[in-house]
């Protein structure tokens, strides 16, 4: 009785190991949420990607950078936090949608970088720019 006891006890707790480990180890890509940040971009989908690559090559780790058709994902995980963030860009109707996510709450440094890389000032340099006048 008491060794089919101790097995019970052992099954048990594996259930239970096997369950929390499976909780707490979510791989959800970090797309598979809704945008916090969504706008849209008269520059190119490669100026914007660029720009936003270089800004989170030195303040992100793991930086990864995917090209499929027409659409261009990077993702990366924030310096200090660890926090996974993520840029999809698209191009349509004549201007680049670009979304920014993130896993959880992030720095507002990596929106604010989406958001200076997706204005024009941004990605155009400034010899390139045409003024009236």
């Amino acid at each position: 009785m008491r060794s089919r006891l101790s097995v019970f006890n052992l099954v048990v707790a594996l259930g239970l190991v096997v369950l929390i480990s499976t909780a707490c180890s979510n791989k959800d890509s970090v797309f598979s949420r809704p945008p916090a940040l969504t706008m849209r971009s008269h520059a190119s989908v490669a100026a914007v990607a660029d720009c936003i690559a270089a800004r989170w090559r030195a303040s992100a780790r793991h930086l990864h950078r995917v090209r499929r058709d027409t659409i261009v994902t990077l993702q990366a995980q924030s310096f200090f936090s660890g926090v996974k963030i993520g840029v999809r860009l698209r191009p349509g109707s004549g201007a680049t949608l670009v979304q920014f996510f993130e896993r959880r709450v992030a720095d507002p440094l990596y929106a604010a970088m989406v958001r200076a890389c997706a204005l024009p000032a941004g990605t155009i340099a400034p010899a390139n720019v045409k003024r009236d006048g």
